[in-house]
């Protein structure tokens, strides 16, 4: 058996998972205004394990560096935890709407830098977070190593965990012979492993949340982003797979693909 290419594969998926957004930044910004409101008003709010754990660890005279922040998800509550917080965020309508978040709730103790990771200059902190920030990131090795660098006690890094028995999975082992269809938990830990990075795991011991459809036509449009398929040829395929996999039930094709988390974490030397 051939080993595993953990970087490579990485660094495969990563190039495949940028996307570029042609919505003007005025969009961008009210579209994370909308979700910013949802958190806000607590439409969304769940358990959050992953962030209670950090919490838990955390005391009022450490430092925190929360990298790809996005609209404050975890860097707002952090932020009430520590002592300061510095947030890195390149994008401006999410950067935006994390400013006037802070303001609105009151918060001080953070410090908003406005360019991409692995460009940024910042001293250390006690604490270094990324969740769910190194998706379009094709060398993982390198944005984590500058992490554990920049930390002074503990990293944290949250990744996506793909379904064991999901459709996606299969999908693209059919289409593209190979069971990952994006960059994910699975192939990070392996690739921090083989790095040296001996990481805990957290895990999300319930997914947040599955997938349904109302019709097939609508499943078939949902792989297919999933899959990044621009053209028809495979929709033969992938429409006898939906129909073989996906469970109608309360008027909805219902998904075994669910939306799960993973935390890998370290203590420093």
């Amino acid at each position: 058996m051939i080993p595993t290419d953990w970087a490579t594969l990485w660094q495969e998926l990563a190039s495949g998972d940028i996307q570029a957004s042609f919505e003007g930044e005025a969009q961008m910004v009210e579209r994370w205004r909308r979700v910013a409101r949802q958190l806000d008003a607590g439409g969304r709010h769940l358990p959050d394990p992953l962030l209670e754990h950090i919490l838990g660890r955390l005391t009022p005279e450490m430092t925190v560096l929360d990298i790809g922040a996005g609209i404050g998800r975890w860097t707002l509550p952090i932020a009430r935890a520590a002592r300061h917080v510095t947030a890195v965020e390149p994008l401006a309508g999410m950067r935006h709407v994390l400013v006037e978040r802070a303001a609105s709730q009151g918060i001080t103790n953070l410090k908003v830098v406005d360019v991409p990771w692995l460009e940024a200059e910042v001293l250390p902190h006690d604490v270094t977070i990324a969740a769910h920030a190194t998706y379009t990131t094709p060398d993982l090795l390198r944005f984590v190593r500058k992490m554990d660098a920049g930390a002074r006690r503990t990293c944290y890094l949250a990744l996506r965990v793909p379904a064991h028995d999901g459709v996606i999975g299969e999908l693209s082992e059919r289409l593209r012979g190979r069971w990952h269809d994006s960059p994910n938990f699975i192939v990070g830990y392996n690739l921090l492993l083989s790095a040296g990075f001996y990481a805990n795991v957290l895990m999300e011991s319930k997914p947040v949340r599955c997938w349904s459809d109302p019709t097939l036509d609508e499943a078939l449009t949902r792989a297919k982003r999933h899959l990044r398929l621009e053209d028809a040829r495979h929709d033969a395929t992938i429409r006898e797979v939906l129909a073989r996999r996906l469970e109608f039930t309360d008027d909805a094709y219902r998904w075994p693909d669910s939306m799960r988390s993973g935390l890998l974490w370290w203590d420093k030397d």
